[in-house]
């Protein structure tokens, strides 16, 4: 049985250079599964990549969702369409706030 809440060890590449030119360096780091931050990433690319709401339930893309993280349930593309909204009205506001602050010349 495994457990949900068990990390994952990974090793995050970097490279440093050193007197044999670029020597391979890694750190190693424990990776969680959290579902806010899987949805997030869905929804950026959404908008970056400005694919149509309905790709997410595509069976080529619910299959590689599948392989790379088994646990995330990819939401309806309606459910996208909405959280997409709400992250544009969130950055509209604090962009707004953002000028608010700054004086003009």
């Amino acid at each position: 049985m495994v457990d949900k809440k068990q990390k994952k060890m990974v090793l995050k590449p970097k490279k440093e250079e050193g007197e044999l030119r670029y020597q391979n360096m890694g750190t190693l780091k424990a990776i969680g599964y959290n579902y806010d931050e899987c949805r997030q990433a869905l929804i950026k690319i959404a908008m970056i990549d400005e694919l149509p709401f309905n790709f997410m339930e595509s069976k080529g893309f619910r299959l590689f969702s599948r392989t790379i993280q088994p646990r995330f349930d990819i939401p309806s593309h309606f459910t996208i369409m909405k959280d997409c909204l709400k992250l544009h009205v969130e950055e509209k506001e604090r962009l707004r706030t953002t000028l608010r602050g700054q004086r003009l010349c």
